[in-house]
């Protein structure tokens, strides 16, 4: 009889912990976005990705070797091709352009006739005045077509596509550009190193099971469909926000992929999980956009605020103020002063290095 009683009450104790379960327990679906290499032949195989860390330090190593390689005078120039020139297409370029001064250029290739299309006004024009007086060739109104690697040979001066014919020589990339613009010619480019910052997809599509892939409502983008108040459509007790998230504004336009909706989204998740765990009514969420940043350099930034008409603040102002937004946007002081100690640090290196490099080059 006791041991009756015992395994009723341990049964009791694992309906109430199920109920409890049932009430509190919520879904927060925040995957965002992967980068989607495999568009056209080659692209794959070698491009470069710029959306994470490790992309970051893989082209890292990749600029460090080809400036090892390409040292001295009479050392050929490093190509960099950036495929792509949307804001993280711009900066990429920008700062790699920097980077390399005199020993390189960068080829920017963008499939409209703009870069940046959907920034302000001031935002791209800031960016198109540093773009142009760089070392940067820009091919707009182009798509590339495909990527291939060919081999310079010393001997004949010339390139060819079989590695054993080239003796081991150095190696290239070669783009073939098609004109997606009336009145452009086809190009052929060749680079050492190809960047890729076009396209990117949903990582929910993970999740899908292969038995059942329509559990979870997607569009065509892979993004999962939500109600205002961010929970998934026939799923009330989950939530999606970020990339992972389709939602309009308004007007019916999709809202933007970026950190500020990311961000904002969070907040009201936050409320809205709060809510449907205490019985209270959820809040729609509203995107309130607070305008635009980009770095174009070391010390160089444009940034426009969209609750100020026509201002951009560019060049080093506009770099200070993106770093005092991004500081105050840190969880808490400590983070912020951390922020602020690396950026003082690293500022003092560059601009040592700065003075080392320009005493060496007098």
């Amino acid at each position: 009889e006791e041991s009756l009683e015992y395994h009723a009450l341990v049964e009791l104790f694992i309906l109430k912990v199920a109920l409890l379960l049932n009430m509190i327990v919520r879904l927060v679906l925040a995957l965002g976005a992967e980068a989607k290499i495999d568009v056209v032949p080659g692209s794959a195989e070698y491009a470069l990705p710029f959306t994470t860390l490790e992309h970051a330090l893989k082209v890292e190593s990749e600029l460090k070797m080809l400036e090892r390689r390409r040292f001295g005078k009479n050392s050929p120039s490093i190509q960099v091709a950036v495929v792509g020139m949307g804001y993280s297409g711009v900066e990429l370029a920008a700062t790699i352009s920097e980077r390399l001064k005199s020993t390189g250029t960068v080829k920017a290739i963008n499939f409209q006739t703009t870069i940046c299309p959907n920034a302000p006004p001031g935002n791209r024009e800031a960016a198109l005045k540093v773009l142009e007086s760089q070392n940067i060739q820009l091919f707009l109104g182009y798509s590339v077509n495909c990527i291939r690697e060919v081999y310079a040979s010393e001997d004949s001066g010339g390139m060819v596509a079989d590695a054993k014919e080239a003796g081991g020589d150095d190696k290239k990339l070669v783009l073939e550009l098609q004109a997606a613009q009336r009145g452009l010619q086809s190009q052929v480019l060749e680079a050492d190193l190809v960047l890729w910052t076009v396209g990117s997809q949903s990582q929910i599509l993970r999740l899908q099971p292969p038995d059942a892939p329509y559990v979870i409502p997607l569009n065509g983008r892979g993004q999962v469909e939500t109600e205002e108040t961010l929970q998934v459509k026939g799923h009330p007790r989950t939530f999606a926000i970020g990339d992972s998230a389709a939602l309009r504004d308004p007007s019916g336009k999709f809202l933007p992929a970026n950190a500020q909706v990311a961000f904002q989204q969070a907040d009201f998740a936050g409320w809205n999980l709060w809510a449907a765990i205490n019985d209270r009514p959820l809040l729609p969420f509203r995107f309130q956009n607070l305008g635009e940043m980009m770095t174009l350099g070391r010390n160089d930034a444009a940034i426009t605020a969209n609750f100020i008409e026509g201002l951009t603040l560019e060049g080093p102002i506009g770099h200070a103020a993106r770093k005092l937004v991004y500081c105050l946007r840190m969880p808490t002081d400590e983070h912020r002063v951390k922020v602020g100690i690396s950026w003082f640090a690293k500022g003092a290196v560059d601009s040592l290095a700065s003075l080392q490099d320009a005493v060496w080059r007098s």
